[in-house]
């Protein structure tokens, strides 16, 4: 397979590394996009020359580009110099944007600091300019979380049993983004013993209680921790505000107690 200093990993491994999931990894094979080695026991490996095309495919979605075009990028060493031209230019546009941010608010602060007070164009152009949107990326969440289920059981069968939730989730339906707006709103009122808080409980157990609890639930809770620690450790917002899961597991558990739940 290559000479001594080449290095070979399987999928679980290849994802890790990579920050994606083994999932995603089989969506590009699907595609036609990366091409794995099979070993003679027929397990899939991933070489130098499978995960630089990888880097391709990542770059270019993170880029926003659907699979099909990318189809039509990926390939050669003169490729991958035009992704990661391409990835710098990005980065540089982005660079730039925070510069330009951080001296209009260095320029706020000295004009602040000698008594001046700042304009509505000022502050429009300092709101406009330099608060950074931070829209709630569950795609990229969802994605990290699938990566550390598949890190913390390499074997797989945490990410099938977890695909497997997915599936019975769907099959159930039912307005999730209906459902989380609903619950932000109730979290922010406070108010655990609310008959629209204990209305929402019961909907919820009510669609989830076709969902099989699987053996590795545990694993996929503890994964979840980790990556909501690590989004919240790079300032990024959550799917679902912690607060907001301790407000919904309070209007529980005092259901529970008095003896409003089964």
């Amino acid at each position: 397979m290559g000479g001594d200093k080449e290095q070979w990993f399987g999928p679980g491994e290849t994802a890790r590394r990579l920050g994606v999931t083994t999932k995603a990894l089989r969506v590009y094979e699907r595609e036609g996009l990366v091409m794995p080695h099979r070993a003679e026991s027929g397990w899939r490996l991933y070489g130098p020359a499978q995960v630089a095309r990888l880097h391709q495919i990542i770059v270019l979605r993170d880029l926003g580009l659907p699979l099909k075009s990318i189809g039509k990028l990926v390939g050669s060493h003169s490729r991958l110099r035009d992704v990661l031209r391409l990835q710098r230019e990005s980065l540089l546009s982005q660079h730039g944007k925070i510069s330009r941010a951080i001296t209009l608010i260095e320029t706020a602060q000295h004009q602040l600091d000698e008594g001046r007070d700042l304009s509505l164009d000022d502050l429009s152009t300092l709101t406009k300019e330099t608060v950074v949107q931070q829209p709630t990326d569950t795609k990229k969440f969802a994605e990290r979380f699938e990566a550390v289920i598949a890190e913390q059981d390499p074997s797989g069968q945490a990410s099938r049993a977890f695909d497997e939730v997915k599936k019975d989730a769907r099959a159930i339906g039912g307005d999730p983004k209906g459902v989380a707006a609903e619950l932000r709103r109730l979290a922010e009122a406070g108010d655990v013993n609310s008959e629209a808080a204990k209305a929402l409980v019961r909907r919820i157990i009510s669609r989830t209680a076709g969902i099989k609890r699987p053996p590795e639930a545990e694993l996929m809770l503890k994964a979840y921790a980790k990556t909501a620690a690590e989004a919240q450790a790079r300032s990024e917002p959550l799917p679902f505000c912690p607060g907001v899961l301790e407000f919904l597991g309070k209007v529980a558990q005092g259901m529970k107690d008095r003896g409003e739940l089964d």
